[in-house]
């Protein structure tokens, strides 16, 4: 019964959510890290959108640098996929799916390299842009934008926004729970 309840509520939120969004469901940074190979901080290199091989869906693929393995292990030059680009005058948006700019450098959760590239997990929570605030430090900033997508939290509330993290307290907080996640995972 219980279950029923969360998709009818579910179902109403997908209803009342404007056309154009897309629905995730919410990942704490200890979900993402548990669904992740590696973690890494890096820049894009470059990017390209095409079509796949049925000829339906424009993916994106970008070459990001790894300057660092934060969890996990990782290529130099990590391949990333995702949904969305532009071909040939033709652009899928996918809302809520990682986008990227050459030069621009991210925190990425990484799924394993399968068919010789990775996805963010998460989508874009699993996305941080990093910046530096006003003090000169790096942040990361998180780029799931809640006015393209909606995320939801277990019960189908809305679960609140990611918030940016001074880099390096994020990465000691991002290792210290893969530490944790490891203990109990065995």
């Amino acid at each position: 019964m219980k279950r029923l309840a969360s998709t009818v509520v579910l179902l109403c939120l997908a209803l009342a959510a404007p056309a154009a969004a897309s629905t995730f469901i919410h990942m704490s940074p200890r979900e993402l890290i548990a669904e992740s190979a590696a973690v890494v901080v890096g820049e894009v290199l470059t990017i390209n959108s095409f079509w796949d091989a049925s000829g339906q869906i424009i993916e994106t693929e970008a070459l990001v640098r790894v300057h660092e393995a934060v969890i996990g292990n990782s290529p130099t030059v990590a391949v990333v996929r995702t949904f969305g680009g532009t071909v040939g005058g033709y652009t899928i948006e996918a809302h809520g799916f990682p986008e990227f700019r050459p030069g621009e450098r991210v925190l990425l959760f990484l799924s394993d390299e399968r068919g010789g590239f990775a996805r963010v997990v998460g989508y874009r929570l699993g996305q941080y842009r990093i910046g530096h605030d006003r003090n000169g430090a790096e942040v990361a900033i998180p780029t799931f934008e809640a006015d393209a997508a909606l995320v939801v939290a277990p019960g189908a509330r809305s679960a609140a926004p990611a918030r940016p993290y001074r880099l390096d307290e994020f990465k000691t907080l991002l290792r210290a729970e893969a530490a944790r996640t490891a203990r109990h995972a065995n």
